[in-house]
């Protein structure tokens, strides 16, 4: 069985379209949350998302959205106001937004013979489970099937943007997709990471993708948005590797850093 696996698309269409692309599809697509936010196609994104059946949990990017939605008044805010989320509001239809509000903040199934439990995130801020100790716990604590003694089990989260494996033991490991959208400031590459876990065996893998509509919507905004929301994106969509970790990422004077 191949399983593909995402998470953090952040409104990146372009990205997640380009990864099925390269792998030719797969058995089954699961997706550990932050589909909307800091990117420029929330619509287009779901719709792929709904599209291809994945499988989903909810992130703390998509919390944020259906608060802000929910609330109202994310309309034609001045640009003092305006962050990628209210522009994300303003593109998203109210269904696409109960799509968001049903999914789970946890996830459990089985393939080929191994458990697997998906969340968006593990607890708070960008903590990680680094120990056999807790891995149990969680475990004990989220799993929703029956365990079968002496299965493999595996935890599946996003969040970080950090592509990885860490294993506790023989039979235990969590890991890390990384962001089908974008790495963090200090990683130079555009590429959309994911991974593929093909008859239980786990390959950590990415792949460039046309980046040219996502830097037309983010020039576009540049009027619009707050100028720490505009760097964000534009470092994120606009800029090439060589603007990478070697060059660090300098804002203008007054700019906060994300």
């Amino acid at each position: 069985m191949k399983l593909l696996i995402l998470s953090d698309l952040h409104s990146n269409a372009e990205g997640v379209r380009a990864i099925l692309q390269k792998e030719g599809g797969a058995d089954a697509i699961y997706a550990a949350g932050d589909f909307v936010d800091y990117g420029t196609d929330p619509a287009g994104t779901i719709a792929w998302v709904r599209a291809n059946g994945v499988r989903c949990v909810r992130g703390n990017h998509d919390d944020r959205l259906i608060s802000v939605y929910r609330a109202g008044g994310y309309a034609g805010l001045p640009q003092e106001r305006c962050a990628w989320v209210h522009h994300n509001c303003e593109r998203l239809a109210e269904a696409d937004v109960k799509f968001l509000e049903s999914l789970p903040t946890h996830l459990s199934f089985t393939a080929d013979g191994i458990e697997y439990l998906m969340a968006h995130r593990c607890g708070e801020g960008y903590a990680t489970i680094d120990s056999q100790y807790h891995f149990d716990r969680y475990w004990e604590k989220n799993f929703a099937l029956p365990h079968a003694p002496g299965a493999e089990r595996r935890m599946i989260f996003g969040h970080s943007h950090r592509q990885l494996v860490q294993r506790h033991d023989g039979r235990s490991l969590w890991l890390n997709p990384g962001s089908a959208s974008y790495r963090r400031p200090d990683e130079p590459s555009k590429d959309a990471f994911y991974a593929v876990i093909e008859d239980g065996a786990i390959l950590l893998r990415h792949t460039p993708y046309d980046r040219t509509p996502l830097a037309r919507e983010v020039q576009r905004m540049r009027p619009f948005l707050m100028p720490e929301e505009w760097h964000v994106a534009d470092f994120f969509f606009c800029k090439t590797e060589a603007d990478g970790p070697d060059k660090p990422w300098e804002l203008p004077p007054g700019v906060k850093r994300p």
